[in-house]
């Protein structure tokens, strides 16, 4: 089965970025760090999707290296910060 993902979205100003959540506000993301320093991301559908069109966006965007996103849980401003996504330089091995 074939499925298509179609996602159109106006270019934002310099170093800023806004996102949308489902219409339903039901998105639930969590993360946190694992024994031995390893990051998890719980995420469900409607938060992946929320997800994978922020970085759609900061990967099509005109924004200046080391631009960052900081996402609270469930994307809700009145929770707590959860994850922060980096624009690095292709140029600058981290790893």
């Amino acid at each position: 089965m074939k499925k298509q993902f179609i996602f159109e979205f106006e270019e934002s100003e310099p170093n800023s970025l806004s996102y949308e959540c489902s219409l339903e506000e039901n998105e639930r993301l969590d993360a946190l760090v694992e024994e031995g320093g390893v990051p998890i991301l719980y995420l469900n559908r409607p938060a992946m999707v929320t997800l994978a069109k922020l970085l759609i966006r900061m990967s099509q965007g005109s924004f200046a290296e080391q631009f960052h996103v900081h996402i609270n849980k469930n994307f809700n401003a009145d929770e707590p910060q959860k994850l922060t996504i980096m624009l690095f330089p292709d140029d600058v091995q981290r790893c």
